[in-house]
């Protein structure tokens, strides 16, 4: 119960440099600790092995015991997030499509395209030990919905303001701010609807069941019929990288935590089958050739009587056919792609060192604005000046060309999407600007309210507090948020407690406008909490007793508790400060 804290705590002070960070020698596994405390405050070996065999029994009753999902809710349900209102719909959508994780997806992976429609290259994953993320494997992670689509997911997530603020935090320091949204996210969408359920042990469903659910449907949608489900998966999930790992290496003992749900259809009806996509793409691939993985051929399929027998079972979202047929992705003979780059390295000046991407983009532009010459003989073939075999080069055009269309109808696509972009954001800048006209209305109102208090003789300025519509107005740079008028006079400890009894929910909005404040710093912001309310209370003037303050958070407490989520505060964010609450706010 008490090392991690003390472990947490060591980090976190060696993080704000409160404790000097020492240059360790690495473990004998390469593991670097910024100080002797994270490396020697740890348990001893046997304490490890008893935690262990707790989790190696757990493990086995839920397999025991295998809970289950329907594919089509679960993957209908994460492309839906991944069109949602907040960014972090959009991380828990990306969480079930793609199998990674949190902090993976807000900032620490990297994510490639490749050859294949439903597979992503992808390097920087987490729980490695690897200090220097240059030195990470790139492998091929399998996606649930097009790999396009997720990948525009990411790019959009990733340029979220409030995204970008954790892409410079560890992962720990992400998950700390983000993990409560994230959590209620899941909850809502996949506990609370019944598509996840509740495994035996397990209070909730986390994100840790989300990528259980994910490695069961990609099994189903990809793992050819004569592999072993586990061989495959753990080369997805990344236990085991590459070739000649998975040839020599045994099979990885982290998958066995994967493997706690069955997949049922909407009739209840258990789906056995391995690979059902199969049929429409190639087999995903393992090998990494220059950062684009190049798919294997799709294997043999079953007979037909066989494949008409699957297809009768219900299975309305895996097996759909597209509407309109797509066009082939075929892919290029490794001995031919290379007599292309020799080729092409003195006709189109491409150097000897590109990678197969940058060779495609060369090789694609020459395409669209130079066509091969025809050969006046044969009008109908082009002209080949170099030893290519006919045949061979058939198909590789064949790629160019349809490679070109597809390229051009993404862009047409792109651009409709730009322009509906650039009106929503029209439409919003015109709200902003109502918002802020109606907030320097309310401004003016409240002077002239200050005004006439001062005026009919009352004492100090009226105490409003901005109305939660304005609080998102941008504003030039945080101000302290202190009276204008002279302090009141010094009340006595009856009259001051009576009165303080209805400072604590004024005391509540004033740290809430503060947060709220576009210029507000994250470092500069406050968690509420019963110290920081007294902090402000008394040191405004007034009493209040811990028991009050202590109700009124528990009457606000799912409003607070959303507002702490929305900034990313956690209960001790406030050590982060190193002076009073009342040197930013004061009550009047």
């Amino acid at each position: 119960q008490y090392l991690p804290e003390w472990r947490r705590a060591i980090a976190l002070a060696v993080e704000e440099g409160r404790l000097p960070r020492q240059d360790m020698e690495p473990t004998e596994f390469g593991k670097i600790y910024p100080h002797w405390g994270l490396k020697h405050l740890l348990y001893p070996n046997e304490v490890y092995q008893g935690l262990k065999n707790v989790s190696i029994a757990r493990n086995n009753r839920k397999q025991d015991e295998l809970r289950p999902v329907d594919p089509q809710r679960f993957v209908s349900t994460a492309e839906r997030l991944l069109d949602g209102q907040s960014p972090h719909e959009w991380a828990v959508g990306l969480l079930a499509l793609t199998g990674r994780r949190f902090s993976e997806g807000i900032a620490k992976g990297e994510f490639k395209p490749t050859t294949h429609p439903y597979a992503i290259a992808f390097r920087g994953q987490l729980k490695k030990g690897i200090q220097n993320p240059e030195d990470a494997q790139t492998f091929v992670i399998a996606t649930l919905s097009k790999a396009d689509k997720v990948l525009r997911a990411i790019e959009r997530l990733r340029a979220h303001p409030r995204v970008q603020e954790l892409a410079g935090l560890t992962p720990d320091e992400i998950n700390s701010r983000s993990n409560t949204t994230v959590r209620h996210t899941i909850k809502r969408e996949f506990e609370d609807t019944g598509i996840i359920p509740v495994l035996e042990g397990e209070k909730s469903v986390s994100a840790h069941n989300l990528r259980g659910c994910y490695a069961e449907i990609a099994i189903h949608f990809f793992c050819p019929p004569n592999q072993g489900a586990h061989r495959f998966i753990q080369a997805h999930l990344g236990h085991v990288i590459g070739e000649q790992e998975m040839d020599c290496r045994k099979n990885a003992g982290a998958t066995e935590h994967y493997f706690h749900y069955r997949l049922t259809d909407s009739a209840g009806t258990q789906l056995s089958q391995k690979g059902i996509l199969l049929e429409q793409v190639n087999r995903l691939p393992i090998a990494i050739d220059d950062g684009i993985p190049q798919p294997e051929r799709a294997e043999p399929q079953p007979e037909r009587a066989e494949r008409e027998r699957l297809e009768d079972k219900p299975m309305a979202t895996t097996r759909t056919k597209p509407t309109q047929k797509q066009p082939s992705r075929s892919c290029v003979a490794t001995p031919l792609m290379q007599q292309l780059k020799r080729a092409a390295a003195s006709r189109l000046k491409i150097p000897k060192t590109a990678t197969t991407a940058e060779f495609f983009v060369r090789v694609i532009a020459y395409l669209e604005e130079e066509p091969p010459t025809q050969d006046q003989n044969n009008p109908t073939e082009p002209k080949i000046t170099s030893d290519f075999d006919l045949n061979a080069l058939a198909p590789t055009f064949q790629w160019f060309t349809t490679e070109i269309e597809r390229l051009r109808q993404e862009k047409e696509a792109l651009e409709r999407e730009l322009e509906q972009v650039r009106s929503s954001v029209q439409t919003k800048n015109l709200e902003v600007e109502r918002l802020r006209a109606e907030a320097e209305q309310f401004q003016q109102v409240r002077q002239m309210l200050g005004s006439i208090s001062g005026v009919s003789g009352v004492g100090g300025a009226v105490a409003m507090t901005t109305p939660t519509a304005f609080r998102s107005v941008p504003q030039a740079a945080p101000t302290p948020r202190r009276s204008t008028e002279p302090a009141p006079r010094r009340q006595s400890r009856e009259d001051a407690g009576e009165k303080g009894k209805g400072k604590i929910d004024e005391a509540i909005d004033l740290i809430t406008s503060w947060n709220d404040n576009p210029a507000v710093e994250h470092n500069q912001k406050w968690f509420i909490s019963v110290p920081v309310l007294l902090q402000l209370i008394r040191g405004s003037g007034y009493s209040v007793s811990q028991g009050r303050v202590q109700e009124a958070l528990k009457a606000r407490g799912e409003e607070i508790q959303q507002h702490h989520a929305a900034h990313g505060l956690s209960q001790r964010h406030n050590a982060r400060h190193t002076k009073r609450i009342t040197d930013d706010i004061t009550l009047t």
